[in-house]
């Protein structure tokens, strides 16, 4: 049963970091709509209901109460605390499966979520919107009764996957379904069973490794890591930034792709038994059973990707040294009520949140005024 369920899981992960590492920046968001809401009908969803085996479209009509924009805020406290505990209404569909992926790493003894992709599945539409969002955004969040306001991963450190999917909701307003947690030590493993990986290296890449640890990892474009090696380049930090941390993560991953396509089954059932002791998901096995079967019924591989990036560029604004509750930190002000609004539209095709007319005055606003 274990390898099974292993066996479908990792068709899940792998396809999904695939079409994330193929597909970003080749689909753009949808044009906005705010009031598509209001000539569709609500359907109630059960919260726990199982997923069928068989790729069945549920008929339904989808309203949500209106969320207005938040007005008169005069800090950016003030702003995104009364945006996330507003109650408003979180947009799903039966149609729409919400994954979050959580890609956790480990620092000085504590876990965080070094990675955080919103993989949604849109069995209607066929199309599969795969959402990064940025882990330093600062926000609110409440951890057993404290208010915090601080980077989005660090509710992962303080709350586990419960907490950062509240976070995300709260901030987004949508609802994720499940969640399903994955070591980053797991791909060391998956590399390794594979023989190796061979990727890009460049020469700053090269010169930072081999300044900073005991890997000798010569520049190319085609140099061929083992696990260790791999593990190392995936987590390189301070030689750049956030995107291209990132980048080098997905680089990593397509190699792993590449090589998985050519593997026998054999080989197949090898990296998905040394997977399975790096995973962690609030689904049942059953229900991950029936979440594979439907997959291969449904032939989401043949669905409509797209990728992007929660908040989008035009919805956050960067500072350095802002105070947050663990201390001074570089983080990202975001416009959260644009950006979910953005975020509704491009998973859903419509929205439920209002924005001010005219000049509004965002948390971003607020943040460069203060």
């Amino acid at each position: 049963m274990k390898n099974f369920v292993a066996l479908l899981l990792t068709v899940i992960l792998i396809f999904s970091f695939a079409a994330c590492t193929k597909n970003e920046n080749t689909d753009k968001t949808n044009a906005l709509n705010t009031e598509s809401y209001r000539e569709k009908n609500e359907e109630t969803v059960a919260d726990n209901e199982p997923m069928t085996a068989e790729p069945v479209i549920k008929e339904e009509h989808l309203k949500f109460s209106p969320i207005n924009d938040i007005t008169g805020a005069t800090s950016v406290k003030e702003l995104v605390k009364s945006w996330a505990t507003n109650g408003g209404d979180k947009m799903h569909s039966r149609n729409i499966e919400n994954i979050l992926l959580i890609g956790e790493d480990y620092v000085d003894g504590s876990s965080r979520s070094d990675a955080a992709i919103l993989v949604s599945i849109d069995k209607r539409n066929h199309k599969i919107t795969l959402t990064s969002f940025l882990r330093d955004s600062y926000t609110y969040m409440n951890i057993d009764g404290d208010e915090r306001y601080d980077k989005t991963n660090h509710s992962y450190a303080w709350g586990g996957a419960e907490k950062l999917k509240e976070v995300i909701e709260d901030n987004y307003k949508i609802r994720i379904d499940h969640y399903v947690i994955l070591d980053f030590e797991g791909f060391m493993s998956i590399v390794d069973a594979l023989g190796g990986v061979t990727v890009e290296v460049t020469q700053a890449e090269s010169e930072y490794i081999c300044s900073t640890s005991s890997h000798r990892v010569p520049s190319g474009k085609n140099v061929k890591l083992d696990g260790a090696q791999a593990l190392y380049f995936a987590r390189i930090r301070k030689l750049d930034g956030e995107a291209q941390r990132t980048e080098r993560q997905r680089r990593l991953i397509a190699a792993c792709l590449e090589e998985i396509k050519s593997s026998s089954v054999d080989e197949l059932k090898a990296i998905m038994q040394s997977l399975y002791p790096y995973v962690e998901t609030d689904y049942s096995e059953l229900q991950l059973m029936a979440l594979g079967t439907e997959a291969m019924a449904g032939k989401w591989f043949e669905f409509n990707v797209i990728s992007q990036t929660a908040p989008s560029e035009n919805n956050r604004r960067g500072f350095n040294s802002y105070k947050t509750h663990t201390g001074n930190l570089s983080v990202w002000i975001v416009d959260y009520i644009k950006a979910a609004q953005e975020l509704q539209i491009s998973i859903y095709g419509q929205s439920n949140i209002i924005l001010s007319e005219g000049k509004r005055v965002t948390a971003i606003d607020l943040a460069s005024n203060g």
